[in-house]
């Protein structure tokens, strides 16, 4: 049985034994072994390590975004004491942007090219928080100024190449947020 104590104490996040392997033409190959990690509440953990150190397998193994048949997550990833390895991809997809986000190192990979920044983050909102647009626009809003996106109001309407790299980080911040 599990108080409320028991509950407060468990991490957000918990990565178990994570070993993610690549199909090569030799086999399976294991590019991370054994990772583990835990996030509680408030709490902020960094990955830190050398370029190929296995940083970013670790973070898409973790959202469930590596290809299908060509890697393959052992061990387990606990969200909120739900293992995401056992998901089906319609359950990751409510849960991708829902209850967890990603924010990719170069923006312009992300974002759409031609829709307008605040039709992107409203977007979300609609898919996943379940407001009208005229709502989730108003939120758009209140989520670009509070990533500090200056002139938000005039900016909702723009396209992403309009944007400064920061500023496009700081809209895919506001995504994450939004959910």
């Amino acid at each position: 049985t599990m108080t409320a104590t028991d509950n407060a104490s468990r991490p957000v996040l918990s990565v178990e034994n994570l070993t993610t392997s690549f199909k090569t033409p030799e086999g399976w190959r294991a590019v991370i072994r054994n990772i583990n990690l835990q996030v509680h509440a408030g709490e902020t953990v960094a990955i830190v390590g050398e370029s190929g150190s296995g940083k970013s397998v670790t973070a898409l193994s973790t959202m469930r975004l590596l290809p299908a048949g060509r890697a393959r997550c052992e061990g387990r990833i606990l969200l909120e004491g739900r293992d995401l390895l056992q998901a089906s991809e319609a359950e990751m997809r409510s849960v991708r942007g829902g209850t967890i986000g990603m924010i990719f190192q170069e923006p312009m990979t992300s974002l759409n090219p031609v829709f307008t920044i605040g039709n992107q983050i409203a977007e979300a909102l609609v898919l996943h928080r379940d407001l009208s647009w005229k709502a989730a626009e108003a939120e758009a809003l209140r989520l670009m100024e509070r990533v500090r996106i200056p002139a938000a109001q005039s900016r909702l309407n723009e396209y992403p190449h309009k944007f400064s790299g920061g500023m496009r980080q700081r809209v895919m911040i506001a995504m994450a947020l939004a959910c």
